[in-house]
């Protein structure tokens, strides 16, 4: 099954031909501050140009927000004018195929799931940390649960702290799981620090303000996989977002312990990192196409 995939991100637009689940060459179009419309001509003519080389069974797009029957009808601060836009039946009109549209976050978890760090598992939730904080929930390779507001789409509102000060998440509120745990937090402190590479940098050279600033997030991130594990009963969680997730030693180190010694006697779970990167997201439209 040929299938051709969108992952329409806030600053890429990343677009593969994922044949019987291979993800094949990622094309990538930039796609920072463009309005609704832009970035609907910018999928079509991604599109077109892509299902000019062959036969394309379906097509599937992820976008950062909620969706349903194939339409955006929430999105907070990207693409503005999207909301509404009938993003399936455009793309179907102009490639000729059947088009799922899956929010983001589903769309990378499932693909964790059926190919990725999540094999093995039956149920599966991913958490990736960026400028918000995504998560999903997937059950035997698909969301679990239906409608545009299933999957555990909303786990970054989950509150774990307090919730009258502080930094806020995408809908404004304080002490939720987005807003103690979004990539920027790593950021707060006055270090003079303005990327989160930066600061694995400083941390690794074991600077006493770095080492500080990640002790601070791993708790709260912590808290926050407690309260998904509590909430889903996963026997994994992956976390993805690059180098959030991925540097050794970093944030994962020993956070299944810890997130294990939180959980209810026989509650098996491990924390492991993404393993699929850019390409989670296209492989996981493919498996729900195949889904049907």
């Amino acid at each position: 099954m040929r299938v051709l995939a969108f992952d329409m991100g806030a600053t890429r637009l990343k677009a593969s031909m994922v044949e019987d689940g291979q993800v094949g060459a990622v094309t990538t179009r930039p796609s920072r501050d463009l309005s609704g419309s832009a970035v609907m001509d910018l999928l079509v003519a991604t599109a077109t140009e892509l299902a000019a080389s062959g036969d394309v069974d379906a097509v599937g797009v992820a976008v950062p927000g909620i969706v349903d029957g194939g339409t955006v009808i929430s999105l907070a601060g990207k693409f503005d004018g999207l909301v509404g836009a009938d993003l399936a039946g455009t793309v179907t009109s102009a490639v000729g195929a059947p088009t799922i549209v899956v929010n983001d976050a589903i769309a990378a978890a499932v693909g964790e799931a059926v190919a990725g760090a999540g094999v093995g598992h039956q149920r599966v939730v991913m958490v990736t940390i960026g400028t918000g904080v995504g998560t999903a929930v997937v059950e035997d390779g698909g969301p679990l649960g239906a409608g545009p507001w299933g999957g555990g789409l909303m786990g970054g509102q989950i509150p774990i702290g307090d919730g009258s000060s502080g930094p806020v998440d995408t809908s404004g509120r304080h002490g939720t799981i987005e807003a103690l745990c979004a990539a920027d937090r790593l950021l707060d402190a006055e270090l003079g620090l303005t990327s989160v590479p930066g600061l694995l940098a400083a941390w690794e050279r074991r600077e006493i303000g770095a080492a500080a600033v990640v002790a601070s997030y791993r708790r709260s991130l912590e808290l926050a996989l407690v309260a998904l594990a509590q909430a889903h009963a996963p026997s994994v969680i992956v976390v993805g977002g690059g180098p959030l997730s991925t540097a050794a030693g970093w944030l994962l180190d020993g956070m299944t312990e810890a997130v294990s010694s939180r959980l209810w006697a026989g509650h098996d779970l491990v924390v492991v990192p993404a393993s699929l990167g850019d390409a989670a997201a296209l492989a996981g439209l493919a498996a729900l196409a195949a889904r049907g």
